[in-house]
């Protein structure tokens, strides 16, 4: 009993320490989000179907901001933030070389 107790607590510690996957569509090259997407044209739903889900934040006012990194030599080392306004529709795009990681810690 007690070895099932040990085997089930090492479980759940090796489940904490794994990382979810990416959602679908997370890593897409700069160039064929910045080719596909039209500021004023292109809605939700086409950049769902073309690209997959990604991290996103909703504000209160409808607006989002999806987040999708670009590929490098050695994995994920851009981002594509894409802002859809409250109908649907992407209203503006911004490419960085390198994720944003937050401020600058004091």
């Amino acid at each position: 009993m007690k070895r099932l107790a040990n085997l089930s607590c090492m479980l759940a510690l090796a489940g904490c320490a794994a990382s979810p996957p990416a959602p679908p569509g997370t890593v897409v090259p700069a160039e064929r989000l910045a080719q596909a997407l039209q500021p004023g044209v292109t809605t939700k739903a086409m950049l769902l179907a073309q690209f997959g889900a990604t991290s996103s934040f909703r504000f209160d006012s409808g607006v989002e901001v999806w987040r999708y990194l670009t590929p490098g030599p050695a994995g994920p080392v851009g981002e594509f933030v894409v802002v859809i306004d409250p109908q649907g529709v992407v209203s503006k795009t911004r490419s960085a070389p390198v994720p944003y990681q937050g401020p600058p810690k004091k």
